[in-house]
C-alpha cells in the first residue's frame, strides 16, 4: 500500500497544468452527465412510453454519435482539442436542456439525436487531449486516474440523482414527471460548470508544433503510405470496438430499467446500486497499474475481461436483488478496469497526427454497435419478459466479450506491431 501511494504521488507531481485542469473539468462534467443518464430512461417511462421507446432513444443517440465521431476526430486533429471541446460542451448543454423539457415523441427522438452528436464531439477529444499533454510513461496511470475520477463523479452523481427524484416526489410533493424533470435540469446545470476549467486550457507543445507555418495538409494516400501501421491498428480497434458495443449495447443502457423491471426496486435503490458499481470500478482503476506492471498491459486486458463474465451470468440469471447486484458490481469493476490499458495500447501504436481519428473512429463504431443492439435487447425483453428477456441479452453479451478477449490477445499479445513512442 505504501509503494502504491508513493507511486501515485510521483505521478501526480509530474502532470502538467492542462491535465490538472482537465481532471476538474471531467469530474464536474461527468457528475452532471451521470445524474442525467440515470434519470432520463426513468423519465421516459414516467411519461407513459413503453420499453421500446427507451430503446429507440438509445438507438438515436448512438446513431448520431456514430455519424459525427469521425468528422469530430478529424476536426480534433486539425484544430486542436480545446476548440472542439468548447463547441461540443455548449452544444451538449443546449441539447440536454431540450431533452429535459420535451415530451412529444418526435421531439424526444430529434433531441436525443442532437444530444448524441454533441456528447460525441466532447468524448472525441478526451484521449487525444490526455495523450498530447502527457508522456508515454505517464499514460497508464493517467488514463487509470482519469477513469477513477470519472467513476467517483458517477458515484456521486448517480446517488444524488436517485435521492433527488425521491426527495422531490415524496418530500416536496411533486408528481413523478416533474420530480424527474427537475433532477434532469439540475444535472445539466452541474455539467455546465465544466465551462470554467475548460476555458483555462492552454495549447500543448504538440498543438503549437502542429500549427507551425511549414506544416501542410497531406492526402489520404500519403497518410496511408507514411502511417500504414497506425491505420491498420485503428482498423483492428474499430473491429474490437464494434464487437464490444454489440455486446455492451444489449445490457448497459438498460441496467437501471433492468433493476426496476425485474425486482421493482425504488429509484433510490437503483441509484445506490449503480453508484456502488461505479465506486467499485473506480477502485479497480486505481489498482489497475499494479496489475499491468505484473502481467503487462495486453494480458491484463484479457484477464480482467474474461474474469468478469461469470459475474455477468450471475446477474443474468439471479432472481435475488442482492445477488444480482453483487454480480453487477464485480462485472462492472472487472470489465471496465481494463479500459485504461486498452486506451494506452491504442495511443502507443498510433501516430500522434492520427490520435483524434483513432479515438473517434473507435467510438463511432462503438455507438454504431449500440444502435444495432439496442432494439434487439428491448425486443427480447418485450417478447420474453423481464426474466428471460434480460437473461438472453446478458448471455449474448457474455459470448461476445469472450470472443473480444481472444481476438485482442491474438492481435496484440505477440507484438505484431511496433510502438511509435
Amino acid at each position: 500500500m505504501v509503494n502504491l501511494l508513493r507511486e501515485w504521488k510521483l505521478q501526480l507531481a509530474g502532470y502538467s497544468r492542462n491535465i490538472k485542469l482537465f481532471f476538474w473539468f471531467n469530474f464536474v462534467w461527468n457528475l452532471g452527465i451521470s445524474m442525467f443518464g440515470l434519470v432520463y430512461n426513468l423519465y421516459v417511462r414516467s411519461l407513459g412510453y413503453e420499453q421500446t421507446m427507451v430503446g429507440s432513444i438509445v438507438g438515436m443517440t448512438a446513431l448520431a454519435a456514430a455519424i459525427i465521431l469521425i468528422p469530430a476526430g478529424i476536426m480534433n486533429d486539425r484544430f486542436g482539442p480545446k476548440r472542439v471541446i468548447s463547441f461540443g460542451l455548449l452544444f451538449t448543454i443546449a441539447a440536454l436542456t431540450a431533452r429535459s423539457l420535451i415530451q412529444v415523441h418526435e421531439g424526444m427522438l430529434i433531441s436525443a439525436f442532437l444530444g448524441g452528436m454533441a456528447l460525441a464531439v466532447v468524448s472525441a477529444t478526451i484521449l487525444p487531449f490526455m495523450a498530447n499533454n502527457s508522456t508515454p510513461g505517464q499514460r497508464v496511470h493517467l488514463f487509470s486516474l482519469n477513469m477513477a475520477l470519472v467513476m467517483l463523479a458517477n458515484v456521486i452523481g448517480i446517488a444524488i440523482g436517485g435521492v433527488l427524484c425521491d426527495f422531490f416526489q415524496f418530500f416536496i410533493g411533486l408528481d413523478e414527471i416533474h420530480s424527474l424533470r427537475y433532477t434532469l435540469l439540475i444535472g445539466v446545470a452541474i455539467a455546465a460548470l465544466g465551462v470554467i476549467p475548460m476555458s483555462l486550457f492552454e495549447r500543448s507543445d504538440i498543438e503549437k508544433e502542429d500549427d507551425a507555418p511549414h506544416r501542410q495538409s497531406v492526402s489520404w494516400r500519403t497518410t496511408w503510405r507514411e502511417h500504414k501501421t497506425s491505420i491498420q491498428v485503428i482498423a483492428i480497434f474499430c473491429l474490437l470496438g464494434l464487437l464490444s458495443s454489440l455486446g455492451g449495447g444489449m445490457i448497459v443502457p438498460y441496467l437501471n430499467v433492468y433493476f426496476e423491471d425485474r425486482f421493482e426496486a425504488s429509484k433510490s435503490a437503483i441509484g445506490i446500486i449503480v453508484a456502488l458499481g461505479q465506486a467499485a470500478t473506480g477502485v479497480a482503476f486505481l489498482i489497475g497499474p499494479m496489475i499491468a506492471k505484473r502481467y503487462g498491459e495486453v494480458k491484463s486486458v484479457v484477464y480482467l475481461q474474461l474474469s468478469s463474465i461469470p459475474f455477468l451470468l450471475i446477474t443474468a440469471f439471479s432472481a435475488n436483488l442482492y445477488l444480482s447486484s453483487g454480480g453487477y458490481l464485480f462485472r462492472q469493476a472487472l470489465m471496465n478496469a481494463a479500459n485504461p490499458f486498452y486506451n494506452s495500447i491504442k495511443m502507443s501504436y498510433v501516430h500522434r497526427s492520427l490520435r483524434g481519428l483513432a479515438s473517434s473512429s473507435g467510438e463511432a463504431v462503438f455507438n454504431l454497435g449500440w444502435f444495432i443492439a439496442s432494439p434487439i435487447s428491448t425486443g427480447l425483453v418485450f417478447r420474453y419478459g423481464s426474466y428471460f428477456g434480460y437473461a438472453y441479452a446478458f448471455c449474448i453479451t457474455a459470448v461476445v466479450y469472450s470472443v473480444i478477449s481472444f481476438l485482442f490477445y491474438f492481435f496484440f499479445g505477440k507484438q505484431r506491431f511496433k510502438t511509435l513512442e
